[in-house]
């Protein structure tokens, strides 16, 4: 598999198997895949890694961190035998070909013996697609020693790139090319006098003598005002020949072969900005083609997008190798008052183009097309048509043989037309959008807001322009308010106009362009609620069959396709798309009602499938569609969850209350047990106050508890229920929700209340399953108590019930919280029996979360044997199924139980590593009793450090937390860690002993003979 990665460091650092990316973990663990990758086939030494992730300060660990980090990576990307530890240190084996800095400097050096040999052609391509790898600065967010190093390196052969490409252009007789290169280059580097230089000989060579002599001004003046230092001798030089105008000085004329020839380009883009990939893949290609073919490229994007911008720019680009002419025509696909041309008509006009008088054209278009192939062969023309409405308009007009190039343009995908390269242009990125916005704009205005106005427009050129001409044309008007009528979306596409220019007239020609069925579909997509959409959505929003027309709308770059099977809008189409429907506002709202109710089945459907002891909790609904397994209806409210959010929050909204009630309760065992709580408690508040009754506003109050609690807020979420419980008092779920947040909050007892409460509620309604396991909760609540003989008490009852009832998951889940209880007692082989026996079952069904929590479990039981080895493996292989399902808080706990195991193995770094992890885990999810539990666990691995303050520091602060949350077993581990840390702890020591004692756990016998502390 490691032959199907490759690594991009020219840019954000990114690493993708074959076309589709790796996710990477954070940004130690990227650093240290960058260093390696910078050495790839060169062992790395520990201590570099070290200097470069952590610098000067690393933590106590951190060899052990590197460790952790190397493996996570060979995991993630599945690199085996190819990572490997050496003496010398760590080895990534890699084929240069899979990276792209290997691939910068392969184009970089041919580009170079290009232009030594004279092959400006050559040397043109490979620099061109040698800048074409270039995403931005290089490893991107990422720092340290090695990876500065090596960005300033790559930033050195990025700047010999660009110097050899204006070079090139300027040998080429490029002049104008150069110019506009060089002039972005000192700005970009004003200390390099050899870009100052070369920019003197362009404007020399453009016949811009006057501006060459005031650029040496410049120059010098900038060197003298920041450096303190008159130019140097290269640069002194220039200035003296352009002076003397030394005759050497002369390159080629700019296009002298092709003045007599036909050129009708239209004028460049004066400011025109980024497309540096584009631009490089275009200007490649034609060295790419074989010898004997004719160059076809094509360009295609949504309207609005550039396209014709960019080809003129490459046409201009490349002018200087086409001396035979430079030909353009507009076949006004989308052109207001045009009709697109036609072929015969088109090759009649280029036909004239190149001096074929009138009565010799033929009438038929196959002659034509043939006699302009004639006509091209032996020449080297450049051919631009603009604006094609279809491979069959354009395919008529193709030169025939070699030395030509076409370059077309389309809002359509040309997929039929044979193409040497196609680009598929999208909006610009930030930077570059706001690039182009200052450039449009002008010195002197400020630069607040623009982010924010290039985002209102989508980052389409167009809109962009017609913006920023706007804000120019409007001295008293700043960025800030150009932004401030933007974000109206009702009229953005009425702000976005300027003259004869306007998004929303330029969108109109290509809807024009629709059939009346995918007019209709294109309008009602507009108001899907999301980001994105599938093909159920869409035929739901038509009421009908819609058989190809997704296809239709994708080809002409109205819809996107972002992933296969979704479907998305840009923003500025997305709002005229929304404008057109709401000139039939009860279609549209029909529509919006079978999307709603699209989402609704499909959901329920999916819930159903995936929880099917609760369908009695969700709307009761025919005709729901059908899933093949709990895998495909994840996968489905996986894709559709941003989606249905924002439907939840449009039924609230528009009047569809049962609708919004209805997914509300339907997503919660979704969204509760993905861990999506955020979403969740936007849910469920908008359920809240779309409720129409009082039953409805209490479930929805109880579900925004649930979700509150799930994020630490706990006292938020105890609101909301003593707010709904009037309403839902003889219902027993509402009563353990308030004994699952009175337990977070540390009031145990109270927590207690509740689920005794709960239990006798469900044994009245005959329920003895959900009984237990209410039961089972004041168990796992009585074990943070230490009344540990009470807990086994409560678990063999539960595990009657479920075994009288085959609850073969509840059977697992007593089993081990009596393991447990057996544990804290010293009973360590009934213990280890009983978690055996539920890691079995739980394997048995599946439960991966259980199957974790027992195998930490066991990992304890087996460290209070003496078998730490074992252990710490039990322990490792919980993490690793906590870390998949991303379960923080019980990976803080086995984190912490990890902690012990290593300080009992006379590892104390590795210790502190975990219960630091943990106790950080533990505050950010607001679980005290786990952080009691690693702070008592940093105090016993300080003191075993020798740093008994250190070490006293913690045990106080969880003695504090322990005595506020009525934690027992953890008090007394923290007065048992201050009478050993402190020199005078006496009182600590007898209070230790006594809690010890009344728990009836080892500690109290080990405390007294002086063994070694609690676990």
């Amino acid at each position: 598999m490691v032959e199907s990665l490759r690594f991009e460091l020219l840019g954000p650092l990114r690493a993708w198997r074959g076309d589709a990316p790796v996710v990477l973990a954070g940004v130690k663990q990227q650093t240290v895949l960058a260093v390696l990758l910078l050495a790839a086939g060169r062992p790395v030494a520990v201590e570099r890694i070290v200097a470069t992730v952590w610098g000067a300060a690393p933590p106590p660990s951190v060899t052990h961190l590197v460790q952790t980090y190397v493996s996570r990576l060979r995991q993630a990307l599945d690199l085996g035998p190819h990572l490997v530890s050496t003496d010398a240190g760590y080895l990534l084996r890699l084929d240069p070909a899979q990276l792209d800095v290997s691939a910068f400097d392969r184009h970089l050096d041919a580009a170079q013996q290009g232009h030594e040999r004279g092959d400006l052609a050559a040397a043109a391509g490979e620099v061109a697609a040698a800048l074409a790898l270039w995403q931005g600065e290089p490893m991107g967010g990422l720092g340290g020693e090695a990876v500065d190093v090596a960005r300033q390196r790559l930033a050195e052969r990025r700047l010999t790139a660009l110097e050899l490409r204006a070079t090139v252009d300027l040998d080429g007789g490029r002049h104008a090319d150069a110019i506009a290169d060089l002039s972005r280059l000192v700005k970009e580097y004003p200390l390099q006098e050899r870009l100052w230089a070369l920019l003197m000989l362009a404007l020399y060579r453009a016949d811009r003598q006057a501006e060459a002599l005031s650029t040496y001004a410049t120059a010098r003046s900038l060197l003298v005002e920041e450096l303190g230092v008159e130019p140097g001798a290269g640069l002194t030089r220039m200035h003296q020949r352009i002076l003397a105008a030394d005759p050497t000085l002369a390159g080629a004329a700019p296009a002298a072969a092709g003045r007599a020839a036909r050129d009708d380009l239209p004028a460049d883009v004066a400011d025109f900005t980024g497309r540096e990939a584009e631009l490089g893949s275009l200007l490649a290609a034609p060295g790419l083609a074989p010898p004997t073919a004719a160059v076809v490229l094509a360009v295609d994007g949504m309207a609005g997008v550039g396209k014709s911008a960019l080809a003129v720019h490459v046409a201009h680009r490349l002018s200087g190798r086409f001396p035979d002419g430079r030909l353009f025509i507009d076949l006004h696909a989308h052109s207001e008052g045009s009709p697109p041309v036609e072929p015969a008509a088109a090759l009649d006009q280029l036909l004239r183009a190149l001096g074929v008088p009138g009565e010799e054209i033929p009438v038929a278009l196959d002659e034509r097309a043939a006699r302009w192939r004639a006509e091209l062969a032996g020449r080297r023309v450049l051919l631009v048509l603009d604006n094609a409405r279809s491979a069959a308009q354009v395919r008529p007009l193709l030169p025939g043989t070699a030395g030509c190039l076409t370059l077309v343009t389309s809002r359509r995908r040309l997929a039929d037309l044979d193409s040497t390269a196609v680009v598929s242009l999208d909006v610009l990125p930030p930077p570059e959008a706001a690039e182009l916005f200052h450039r449009i704009l002008g010195a002197g205005r400020g630069a607040e807001d623009v982010a924010e106005v290039v985002g209102l427009c989508d980052r389409l050129p167009l809109a962009i322009r017609i913006a920023a001409a706007r804000l120019r044309a409007r001295p008293s008007w700043t960025v800030g308010h150009l932004a401030s009528r933007l974000r109206d979306r009702r009229r953005v596409l009425t702000e976005l106009a300027v003259g004869d220019r306007s998004v929303a007239a330029s969108f109109a020609l290509s809807y024009a362009q629709l059939t009346a069925p995918q007019q209709r579909l294109f309008r009602l997509l507009g108001l899907a609620f999301g980001a994105d959409f599938d093909a159920g959505l869409a035929a739901a929003a038509a009421g009908e069959p819609i058989d190809g027309l997704l296809d239709d709308l994708l080809d002409v770059h109205l819809l996107q396709e972002p992933a296969p099977g979704r479907y998305r809008f840009h923003d500025l189409l997305r709002e005229h798309a929304a404008a057109l429907a709401a000139e039939e506002p009860a279609a549209g709202r029909d529509a919006v009602g079978r999307m709603l109710d699209h989402y609704l089945r499909t959901a329920v459907a999916a819930a159903d499938t995936l929880f099917p002891r609760t369908r009695q909790e969700r709307p009761h609904l025919d005709a729901k569609p059908a899933f093949a397994d709990a895998a495909s209806a994840r996968a489905w409210l996986d894709a559709e969850r941003v989606n249905l959010v924002a439907a939840v929050g449009h039924a609230a909204a528009g009047g569809w209350a049962a609708h919004a009630t209805g997914l509300a309760a339907t997503l919660r065992l979704y969204l509760d047990s993905g861990t999506h709580h955020v979403d969740a408690l936007a849910v469920h508040g908008l359920a809240r106050d779309a409720a129409r009754d009082a039953g409805e506003r209490a479930v929805a109050l109880h579900n925004l508890a649930k979700a509150c609690w799930r994020l630490g807020r706990y006292e938020e979420a105890d609101g909301h229920l003593r707010e709904a419980l009037p309403a839902l008092r003889g219902e027993a779920g509402i009563l353990e929700t308030l004994g699952a947040t009175r337990y977070s909050l540390g009031r145990y007892d109270d927590a207690i209340a509740f689920y005794g409460e709960a239990a006798l509620i469900h044994r009245s309604g005959g329920d003895r399953v959900a009984e237990a396991t209410a039961l089972n909760n004041i168990g796992v609540i009585q074990e943070r108590q230490g009344r540990y003989r009470e807990v086994l008490d409560l678990c063999e009852q539960a595990l009657e019930i479920y075994r009288e009832h085959g609850d073969r998951t509840g059977e697992a889940d007593a089993l081990c919280n009596a393991g447990n209880a057996l544990w804290r007692l010293g009973r360590y082989e009934a213990a280890r029996d009983h978690l055996e026996e539920a890691l079995v079952i739980h394997r048995e069904t599946g439960d991966s979360g259980w199957e974790a929590h027992t195998l930490n479990s066991l990992g304890n039981v087996l460290s209070s044997l003496g078998r730490h080895r074992e252990a710490l493996a039990h322990c490792d292989a919980a993490l690793a199924i906590q870390r998949r399902s991303g379960e923080l808080a019980e990976e803080a706990a086995t984190l912490g139980d990890r902690g012990v195991i290593h300080r009992l193995l006379g590892q104390c770094q590795e210790s502190l590593a975990d219960l630091g992890r943990a106790l950080e885990i533990a505050r950010e999810t607001g679980d005290r009793g786990l952080e009691i539990q690693a702070l008592n666990g940093q105090g016993e691995t300080l003191l075993a450090l020798g740093l008994p303050a250190e070490a006293s520091d913690r045990h106080t602060a969880a003695l504090a937390l322990a005595r506020e949350t009525g934690d027992r077993h953890e008090e007394a581990r923290a007065h048992d860690g201050l009478a050993r840390a402190l020199p005078d702890a006496g009182e600590h020591r007898a209070l230790a002993m006594a809690i010890y004692t009344e728990l009836e756990v080892p500690e109290a016998r080990s405390f007294s003979e002086g063994g070694a502390q609690a676990g």
